[in-house]
């Protein structure tokens, strides 16, 4: 029996209790928290699955394109309560991109939930399999395990981009922009030269 109540008070505490307590003062702190911290009412879109595949066609390295065009798109749009704009501009920030993606995360989904959207998993989540599986991808030896890792490294943007372009009205087109093919051919060349200069100037037995 007190297994059964205690069942039911779960059930009560994680539904009925909690719209209980979620009145319009507590939606309204709920929104100033989130304009204290900063939201931005632009971004970079383009589509999920063709950030991904530019990703993972351009070595990984299409990543810190797609980081300089959203941190140069967010800090146009950028507002806070204090009127204090973001530090940095885009190049620095794409510089620091295996930092700055942690607070990019967090711009993002700061935005969707104040716009009533689906918000992305919290900036640790994919912060750590993007990192982590960059990781992987340099120094895991086995192949299908590295390939895993490369795909959670190409996946984590991809997994913001589909929150953001969930935002604006009309679809994101599929089709990629010169711009980015161009920046994702120039990844997979810089990608392939330091893979041969690496291979050649390996001590061999």
């Amino acid at each position: 029996m007190l297994g059964i109540l205690a069942v039911l008070y779960a059930a009560y505490a994680l539904s009925l209790k909690k719209w209980t307590y979620v009145t319009e003062a507590r939606r309204q702190q709920c929104r100033r928290e989130l304009k204290e911290k900063g939201l931005s009412n632009m971004f970079y879109f383009i589509g999920a699955r063709t950030l991904f595949l530019l990703n993972a066609a351009s070595g990984g390295l299409f990543s810190f394109y797609w980081i300089y065009r959203q941190w140069q798109a967010a800090g146009r749009g950028f507002k806070r309560l204090d009127g204090k704009p973001l530090k940095g501009g885009p190049l620095v920030r794409t510089l620091g991109g295996l930092i700055t993606f942690f607070p990019l995360n967090a711009l993002i989904a700061r935005t969707c939930e104040y716009m009533h959207k689906k918000a992305p998993l919290p900036p640790w989540v994919w912060g750590t399999l993007w990192l982590g599986g960059l990781a992987g991808a340099v120094f895991v030896t086995r192949w299908p395990e590295r390939l895993i890792c490369y795909a959670f490294f190409c996946g984590a943007p991809a997994a913001l981009q589909n929150r953001l372009n969930a935002l604006p009205k009309d679809p994101v087109p599929a089709k990629p922009k010169p711009a980015e093919i161009i920046a994702a051919a120039g990844g997979l060349i810089l990608t392939l030269g330091t893979v041969s200069y690496t291979h050649l100037t390996l001590p061999t037995n």
